[in-house]
């Protein structure tokens, strides 16, 4: 029964440190198809000649240029953020700064998203919670 009971709880540990990477990775993948969502948004919304909106819910970010595209992604699992906000992109391509903020469960970190006022740079800054 000792033998049983030591592998069970070996077995529960590994299992749950593979969930735990799982999340940090999925977590890292979410952040760059940000970047690039956003990225693209900013070069295409002067191309379009419309205003373009990066908008952050409760448990997705979509990224629009109206009558022309509409990216959704979402959050992975223990990625929240801290406030709804709308990001607007004007037609020469410059943003209005703003910041953003999530919190993340898997990686005990506070993400501060700081749009700098120009044209479309941000940065993230990582804070521990």
């Amino acid at each position: 029964m000792a033998v049983l009971g030591i592998v069970t709880f070996s077995l529960v540990l590994s299992i749950q440190l593979v969930k735990n990477r799982y999340d940090e990775i999925n977590e890292g993948i979410f952040w760059k198809k940000f970047d690039q969502s956003w990225m693209h948004l900013v070069t295409n919304v002067p191309k379009s000649n419309q205003i373009g909106t990066t908008t952050f819910y409760n448990d997705k970010v979509i990224f629009t240029i109206p009558k022309s595209e509409k990216k959704t992604l979402y959050y992975p699992a223990g990625l929240h953020l801290f406030q709804y906000k709308i990001i607007k992109i004007s037609t020469s391509g410059r943003v209005r700064g703003d910041t953003v903020v999530f919190t993340s469960d898997v990686t005990n970190l506070k993400y501060i998203i700081s749009f700098q006022l120009a044209w479309g740079d941000y940065r993230i800054k990582k804070e521990t919670n």
